[in-house]
Formats: C-alpha cells, sequence, structure tokens
C-alpha cells in the first residue's frame, strides 16, 4: 500500500509521551466512530420523515421486530468481523487491521446514506458491522502493547471515554436535526453520513504512527522494532534498555517459535500459559458488558423515553442528548481512578450499582402512566445514575481487559473472540429489547437486575487484577498459578500483597521448575533465564512496582 511502512510516516518526528498520545489520538477517533454509529440510530428510528422512507421500521409493526432487526443487524456484521481477525488479525498486523476495517466502514455509511430501501438500509449496516469489529478487535491490542504500564489503563480507557464522545455527538446532531424539516430526508442522512469523517481521521492517524513494536517481534522484523522502541523509550535503538525489553519479548517468543496456535492449545489449560482460562476471562468481561443492559438505553434511549416513560419527541430527544452528555462526563471520571482503584474494584462495585438503578427503575415504571408521571421522572435519574455507573466500571475497562490479561502468543486471536462475544451479545440485546419493551414492559429492566447482581462474583472468582503489570508479568503470575494448580485470581492476590515483585515469583518458578521436563518451561523460563543474567532488566522491569507502591 502506498506510504505505508511499520514505522508510520512520521518515521520518528515524535517520540516518548508525543508518539504515545499520538497513537492514543488515533486510537480513540477508531472509538468515537463506535460510539457515533451505536448512538446515531436511537434518535433516527423514531423521526417522521424516516419512517416515511422506511415504514417498516414503525416499532408498531410485529412487536417491534422489524426495527430490531435493522438495528441489531449492525451487530452481525460486527461479529463478521471480529471473527475475521481471528483467523486474519495476528497476520496482516494491528495497524492493516484497523485501516482494512476503517475503509470498509466508510462503505458501509455510503450504503446507507443512500439508501431508499430497506434492503440497501440492511446492506449498508452489516457492512459498517463487518468494518467495525475488524478494527474494534485490533484498536485496543495495538494500544495497550504500545503504552508503558503505570500509563497503560489511562491510555486504553481514554479510547472507552472517546466512544461515550461519539455517542454525545451523535444524540446532540440527531436533536439540532431534529427541527430540519424542510430539507425532507436530510433528517436522517446527514447524520448517519456524518460518520465518514471519523473513518478518514482514522484511517490518517493510523498512516501516520508505527505498528507495535511486540507484533513486529513476534514477526522477525527486529530492526523496525528496536526503532520504534527506541522512540518510545526516547533512546538510541541500541540502548540497554530497549535490548533488554527486545531479548524479554525474544524469549517469551521463541518458546513456541515454529509451532502453529492450534485450537487445543488455544482452549486448553495444560500448559502454563492456561490460554483457556485468560481467552475466558477476556471473552466473559466483553460478554457481561453487553447483557448488563446497556444497549436497551444507548440504542432505545429516545425510545424508552418516549414509549416508556410518555416524553414527546422533542423532549425524548433533548433528554437523550443530555443522557448522552453524562454519559460522557462518567466516562472521563474513569480515566483517573482505574490505574489508582484496579479493574476488578471497578467492575464488581459498579455492577452492584447498576443493578440497584435497574431494580429502582422497573419498579418506577410499574407505577407510571399518563395521570402519574412521578414515577416516570423517578426512573430518568435512575436511567441518569445506571448510565453513570456503567461508564466508570464496564464501558472502558472491559475493552482494556482482554488486551492486558491474554499472552502475546494467542493475543490477536484471543482479541477476535473477546470482541466478537461481546458483538454477539450486544445483537441479542439490540434484538430482543424493542421486543421485551412491548412484551412484559417494565419487568425488562428485572431481567438485567438479574444478570447484574450476578456479574459481582463473577468478576470476583475468575477474572484477576491486572492492574499495574507489564503484559508479559502477567505470563509468569498464570504460570504460577498453573505450577500450584491454584486460581490465578488468588495468586496474583498474593503476588500483590508481596509488594508486586516478580523476583519472587521467577525465584519460585525456578526452584518448582527444576524436575520438570523442558517442553513445560514455557515463555515463562525465558524469564527467568533474563532475571538471572542482565541487571540491566531489573533497571526498568518493573515499572509497575513504583506504581503499585503508590496505591
Amino acid at each position: 500500500m502506498l506510504g505505508f511502512t511499520h514505522r508510520g510516516l512520521l518515521g520518528g518526528r515524535i517520540n516518548g509521551r508525543a508518539l504515545e498520545i499520538g497513537v492514543c489520538a488515533t486510537a480513540s477517533s477508531g472509538f468515537f466512530l463506535l460510539g457515533y454509529d451505536q448512538g446515531v440510530m436511537s434518535g433516527i428510528i423514531t423521526e417522521p420523515i424516516f419512517l416515511d422512507t422506511f415504514p417498516q421500521m414503525n416499532s408498531k409493526n410485529k412487536e417491534g421486530a422489524i426495527q430490531a432487526l435493522v438495528v441489531a443487524i449492525y451487530e452481525v456484521g460486527c461479529l463478521f468481523g471480529a471473527l475475521a481477525m481471528v483467523a486474519y488479525g495476528d497476520k496482516i498486523g494491528r495497524r492493516r487491521a484497523v485501516l482494512l476495517g476503517a475503509s470498509i466502514m466508510i462503505i458501509g455509511a455510503i450504503l446507507q446514506t443512500s439508501s431508499y430501501g430497506l434492503a440497501q438500509l440492511i446492506v449498508g449496516r452489516i457492512v459498517t458491522g463487518i468494518g467495525n469489529g475488524m478494527s474494534t478487535s485490533n484498536i485496543p491490542v495495538w494500544q495497550s502493547e504500545m503504552a508503558p504500564p503505570k500509563i497503560r489503563g489511562f491510555l486504553v480507557l481514554f479510547e472507552g471515554a472517546l466512544i461515550t464522545g461519539g455517542i454525545v455527538v451523535s444524540y446532540w446532531l440527531n436533536y439540532g436535526f431534529w427541527f430540519v424539516t424542510s430539507h425532507g430526508s436530510l433528517q436522517w442522512r446527514f447524520p448517519i453520513g456524518f460518520q465518514m469523517l471519523f473513518g478518514l481521521l482514522l484511517i490518517f492517524g493510523v498512516l501516520l504512527f508505527p505498528e507495535s513494536p511486540r507484533w513486529l517481534l513476534k514477526h522477525g522484523k527486529e530492526e523496525d522494532a528496536a526503532e520504534i522502541m527506541g522512540w518510545l523509550h526516547e533512546c538510541s535503538p541500541e540502548d540497554p534498555q530497549v535490548r533488554s525489553d527486545i531479548d524479554e519479548i525474544n524469549e517469551l517468543n521463541a518458546a513456541t517459535q515454529g509451532q502453529k496456535l492450534t485450537w487445543g492449545e488455544f482452549f486448553g489449560n495444560k500448559d502454563r500459559n492456561m490460554n483457556l482460562w485468560r481467552a475466558s476471562a477476556a471473552c466473559g468481561s466483553q460478554a457481561m458488558q453487553q447483557i448488563s443492559g446497556i444497549n436497551l438505553v444507548t440504542y432505545y434511549a429516545t425510545t424508552v423515553f418516549e414509549d416508556s416513560l410518555g416524553f414527546d419527541g422533542t423532549l425524548s430527544r433533548f433528554m437523550t442528548a443530555w443522557l448522552g452528555t453524562e454519559y460522557f462526563l462518567s466516562a472521563c471520571l474513569a480515566l483517573f481512578i482505574v490505574d489508582r482503584l484496579g479493574r476488578r474494584f471497578l467492575m464488581m462495585s459498579c455492577a452492584a450499582g447498576m443493578a440497584g438503578c435497574l431494580l429502582i427503575i422497573g419498579a418506577c415504571l410499574s407505577y407510571a402512566n399518563k395521570s402519574n408521571k412521578g414515577p416516570a421522572y423517578a426512573a430518568t435519574v435512575f436511567i441518569f445514575v445506571y448510565d453513570s455507573f456503567f461508564a466508570i466500571g464496564w464501558l472502558g475497562v472491559t475493552w482494556l481487559y482482554p488486551a492486558e490479561v491474554t499472552p502475546i502468543r494467542t493475543r490477536a486471536e484471543a482479541a477476535g473472540f473477546a470482541t466478537a462475544t461481546n458483538w454477539i451479545f450486544n445483537y441479542l440485546v439490540v434484538q430482543l429489547a424493542p421486543i421485551m419493551i412491548n412484551t412484559i414492559s417494565w419487568k425488562t429492566y428485572f431481567v438485567f437486575f438479574c444478570f447484574n447482581i450476578a456479574f459481582v462474583p463473577i468478576v470476583y472468582f475468575f477474572l484477576p487484577e491486572t492492574n499495574g503489570y507489564k503484559l508479559e508479568t502477567l505470563d509468569a503470575i498464570f504460570a504460577q498459578a498453573h505450577d500450584k494448580g491454584e486460581n490465578p485470581v488468588f495468586t496474583e492476590k498474593r503476588v500483590r500483597k508481596d509488594g508486586g515483585k516478580l523476583q519472587a515469583i521467577e525465584a519460585t518458578l525456578q526452584d518448582e521448575s527444576k524436575d520438570k521436563p523442558d517442553d513445560t518451561k514455557n515463555g515463562v523460563e525465558g524469564v527467568e533465564d533474563r532475571s538471572r543474567g542482565s541487571n540491566n532488566g531489573r533497571s526498568h522491569q518493573f515499572d509497575e512496582e513504583k506504581h503499585i507502591d503508590e496505591l
């Protein structure tokens, strides 16, 4: 591709924090696009001019099933895009995958914007979804592999905040174009077509900035990787810090070099990588994000305000726009606490808060009617509170967690499966939500209340903390859990309680693995050898120790 190099078009013209911010801004534009695309249909699907073009989309037709199909078919496209990345994502690289996904999204947006029939609209949403699934599978991986441990959470959650930024822009744009009735279908065509701007920005950013050095090392491109690591550390490619990092990653890669990843290995817990546990944790976090019920609000906010709460069209769109604004501000709050409080605490505490909100919303709606607006107003307040809890604990964290918890050997495949899981459950919720609202009404919220309550013990027992660790460090923690036959959650807790010092783990692993066959000493052995033979590595290997001490 013309002008596409692994080092990016900027080619070292910016380094260090500026480079990290540039990559973060590019990655964030992809998630801004995701948020915009999720939110834009919320206000459009109830507009009279839109329904004149697509009368089948009226929510009263077949109890909302056709409307649900058109909205939810986007998730089917996202699913196929994510699954495509399971097969090809690691082969083509992080940046190429994002570039391809963004290009496909623009094609889908063109198809949607120019639609005059339901079939073309559906095809356009599928194509847009395919591109989005490809991009969102790779953006968090690219971002997390470029970011230092102590601010990795902040940077990736910034992407999550930009999801809400995209949603709020789409909500306010829909509100503004609600009053544009003199230009016919421009009322809905412009908001849908506007997303192409963000797709172009994403493509431009991807061309500017470099590939993940971890992916380059995995594919034998050490010279490029060393140069990029030098830019990130603001030093020479031959600097001891850079060489030490490269040696560590190469040793981990060498353990499986030349061995094709098999389904048995990916879905197995027999070796020290514990791939099944880690992939399940990644996919589980994404599944829980969706069945929390957030898209009952995101996609159908205007519908909920109109049909469930009885607001008129103008007030519904105004409330939806403010809901998106509050959602964005709450997501920004998460940026400043995710690396202080950790991933697990935010997920568990916010799941409990969301459960309480859903219980109150359902109870209020059971008493709401045209003559008694009080319960409807109370429900509105707790819809806002629910959105706040979700934005803080479940929006960005579940995009960050899969990229952190999985090993480099399976990271691209696991990220693809995790993203596919997100879109599967996203589809189910978006498909079923309007049908549930039309059939069981306020009881819908009690269903999602039960899901959120269940998240607390699931996170506590199955999702180990990843906050503050280098990505390679977690491999050693899982290796020790495997050797001891214990839950990795409790292994990680013990390590953190001891100060997060991986030296103690490595010494234990060395003692316990002396009598093991060589083929059981998976990628962690390279880290052990390096810890015994290189003092340079120790000078920087534990950036996370300082961070953990600050907690």
